[in-house]
This record gives C-alpha cells, structure tokens and sequence, in this order.
C-alpha cells in the first residue's frame, strides 16, 4: 500500500512483506516436523543420535551413528514420509501443503548428502548382498 502525503512516500512492510514470510515460516515449519521424522525414527530404531543443528547451506541436519542398512533406509524414508503424511491429513490449508511437496521433492532428489541418494545407497547395497554392512554415511 503506497500512501503519498505530505511529500513522503509510506509503504506498508507489513502488508508487502506479510505473504513472503508466511510462505518462509511454513517452510521452517515443515523442515522441522521433516528432521523430527528421522529423529523418531533413529529412537524407535535405537540409532543413536549425536547432534542436532541448523546450517545455512544444509538446514536442518541431524549427526547419527552409523546403523545397519536397513536401520538406514527406515531413518532415510523416515523425513519425507513425514511430509508425504502432513500433504495427505492437510489438504484444508494448502500454503503448508506446498511447504511439504516442496521439502518432500527436495529431499527425494538422488543428490549427494540427500535422503534420496541415502534411500539408492541402502537399496543398491541391500541388492547386492550388502545389507548387514555399516557403510552408508550419514549426515
């Protein structure tokens, strides 16, 4: 909103900015609640996790100890099935919705460091025969 009075020139931040941080917080929010699926996970699968944290290229990010490879894979699927579920049980508010596939397409991604390239690492060694080795990093 521009308001011209008095020969100055007024604009609203709130209002122009409002849409912006909306879409940031839900954004944050779906980040988190996608972390908070691996961490439960770990715990349910007793993967014991180290430490926690936020970086500004990486995010969110969790440092866990090594599991099996199955151990990895329930861990890796974990995050974005907490996504796949929020966009499922919250069709009524879709700005979170969008928040979720956005984080759930991210993260699905086979790119080094993802859950999805962790997801091809734990398949491709379960297929060949290498799934009770400890070698998929972790974050």
């Amino acid at each position: 909103m521009f308001c011209i009075g008095g020969g100055q020139v007024h604009i609203n931040l709130i209002r122009l900015f409002q849409p912006v941080m909306f879409g940031f917080g839900m954004g944050v929010l779906a980040m988190a609640l996608h972390e908070c699926g691996h961490l439960a996970a770990a715990a349910a699968l007793g993967v014991r996790v180290k430490r926690v944290g936020v970086q500004w290229k990486k995010g969110f990010f969790t440092v866990r100890e090594r599991g099996t490879v199955h151990q990895n894979l329930l861990i890796a699927l974990a995050g974005p099935f907490v996504n796949l579920l929020l966009i499922v049980v919250e069709p009524w508010f879709p700005f979170f919705s969008l928040a979720n596939v956005c984080c759930l397409l991210a993260n699905m991604l086979p790119i080094d460091g993802s859950d999805g390239f962790r997801v091809a690492e734990c398949w491709r060694q379960i297929r060949q025969g290498e799934g009770d080795r400890l070698t998929i990093r972790t974050r």
